[in-house]
């Protein structure tokens, strides 16, 4: 474990780019270029957030402004995705798939009754029961997501007191995976619509054998995914579609990661010239 704390040498760089009424904050875990160890300051005021960054090497030199570039961009990308992952993944591994649950055991449930009723309906049926399954298995595979950066986190800023770029790529890898996953997810779900549609307009006809109470629970639930796709979900997808339209790279459905590769580095490099790169006070 390197020392991460701001040493006497660290604290007296750092003062002398401080400027009146902010606060600065060293962050306790470094990036490592196989060379030296860098560390991140920023400074911040109140109501006006962030208004600086320095980076410092072990020792506590202020390095020149193009050499400070490289380690503030591996430095800030570390900590976003780990915020991303909080205010992302988080919520969405914690999101509540009885409602998916219960639209398969009805489906699977009255197959049968709706197939024999409108046997054109079967294929919709079989396609509702196999894509919502696969969507109910997002929840594990964001918690592994959620898991494995966590793990990443600790080994980073617990154990060693920094990250290299194995750890960086490691974690950038997840994130494109889970956001590959999530606009999958869409693709998915925007195809079932019709599908979604046509069932409900058989279980509007009162199909015999078909308990009411079952019946109005398909359409309830059903009708809840149209809505929430026609809501949540278009608004989502608008900003994929916003975050790549950006940077001029296309989306292409058959090769998504590769995709959202392309996109995130394009992303990344934009905004560090037009947010962060003017506010590093490394002496140019």
């Amino acid at each position: 474990m390197i020392e991460t704390k701001p040493t006497k040498t660290r604290q007296k760089s750092i003062k002398q780019y401080k400027k009146l009424l902010e606060k600065w904050d060293m962050w306790d875990f470094a990036y490592f270029d196989g060379n030296d160890y860098y560390f991140l300051t920023l400074y911040e005021q109140m109501r006006k957030g962030i208004t600086g960054y320095l980076i410092l090497d072990y020792e506590g030199n202020v390095l020149p402004f193009e050499q400070a570039k490289a380690p503030a961009t591996s430095l800030i990308r570390f900590n976003t995705m780990i915020h991303g992952a909080m205010q992302e993944m988080v919520p969405q591994m914690l999101k509540n798939m009885d409602p998916y649950k219960k639209v398969v055991s009805l489906l699977s449930e009255h197959k049968t009754n709706l197939s024999s009723k409108d046997p054109e309906l079967a294929s919709s049926v079989d396609k509702v029961i196999s894509y919502t399954t696969y969507a109910i298995g997002n929840s594990k595979r964001i918690e592994d997501f959620v898991n494995t950066l966590g793990q990443l986190q600790r080994i980073a800023t617990k154990k060693q007191g920094f990250f290299d770029d194995e750890i960086l790529n490691e974690m950038r890898d997840v994130c494109i995976k889970y956001n590959a996953m999530m606009f999958e997810y869409g693709l998915n779900e925007f195809e079932l619509m019709d599908d979604y549609q046509q069932i409900i307009n058989s279980l509007n006809e009162e199909p015999t054998n078909i308990p009411s109470s079952s019946r109005k629970k398909m359409i309830a639930l059903l009708t809840a995914s149209i809505d929430s796709n026609n809501g949540a979900l278009t608004k989502t997808m608008k900003g994929f579609d916003d975050d790549f339209k950006q940077v001029n790279v296309q989306i292409d459905p058959a090769n998504l990661e590769q995709s959202f590769n392309k996109m995130m580095e394009k992303s990344r490099l934009i905004a560090f010239e037009e947010k962060i790169a003017y506010k590093i006070r490394n002496p140019k």
